[in-house]
């Protein structure tokens, strides 16, 4: 039979101990929650020159008050944007506020995905809290980013794909079809391979990890389109 007595002491060293130095793991801080935001498109594509809009949460996650300046900030896959012009924030931002003990309140954010900070491809947004405070949320999404004037040529470009153990394989229906480049980006934006030649068919992919992956073909023609594959467990 296992003696108890070791556990009896244990407690006992417990009761013990000063209250303060008996804590939990808990998150505490500031942070902007995302409740929905609006898009053009469905399935997270989003056009070039569209604005987005994003309904959001402030929150005091600690029991202590808040009082003090905040600022948000925003980047991309590639870049810090939260001076680029294309970022409107709620009207107390840069401003001192009063927040209670887990008290919430309302943000409204405004994205324009526009050039030279935004591409046709995948990419991210990302907006935080600037403040004195810990930051324990932040707001990231996904988007994977249209050409306006190549949506028309994209969808009229009949082919087909499959991912066969480590290749992206491309069926097209008309064989003057010439696609001369193909870049695959992961979720975040960040290209991991480019391959040029005519008339690409198979594509060696990287090693990947098991996940969302995008990819971009361009014909011979300047014709765009971007796909989504998952890439296998290996």
């Amino acid at each position: 039979m296992t003696p108890r007595y070791p556990i009896r002491i244990f407690l006992f060293i417990l009761l013990l101990l000063p209250a303060g130095l008996i804590t939990t793991a808990a998150n505490t801080g500031l942070g902007v929650t995302l409740i929905n935001y609006t898009l053009d498109t469905v399935n997270n594509d989003v056009n070039l020159g569209y604005t987005i809009t994003i309904n959001a949460e402030v929150t005091n996650f600690d029991s202590v008050p808040f009082n003090g300046f905040i600022n948000f900030g925003l980047h991309n896959s590639t870049q810090i944007l939260t001076n680029s012009g294309v970022f409107d924030q709620p009207p107390y931002s840069g401003d001192s506020i009063s927040l209670g003990g887990y008290e919430t309140v309302p943000a409204i954010f405004s994205i324009g995905i526009n050039q030279p900070y935004f591409r046709p491809g995948p990419d991210v947004v990302v907006v935080w809290p600037i403040c004195t405070q810990q930051i324990v949320d932040s707001i990231i999404i996904h988007l994977n980013i249209l050409d306006p004037s190549g949506i028309n040529d994209n969808q009229e470009i009949p082919f087909s794909y499959a991912v066969v153990n480590s290749n992206l394989l491309i069926k097209t229906a008309d064989s003057k079809i010439n696609f001369k480049q193909v870049r695959i980006y992961n979720a975040l934006g960040q290209q991991l391979q480019e391959t040029d030649a005519d008339f690409i068919s198979d594509i060696h992919l990287p090693a990947l990890a098991q996940g969302i992956y995008y990819c971009q073909l361009v014909t011979a023609d300047g014709r765009k389109a971007v796909i989504r594959f998952i890439s296998p467990e290996k």
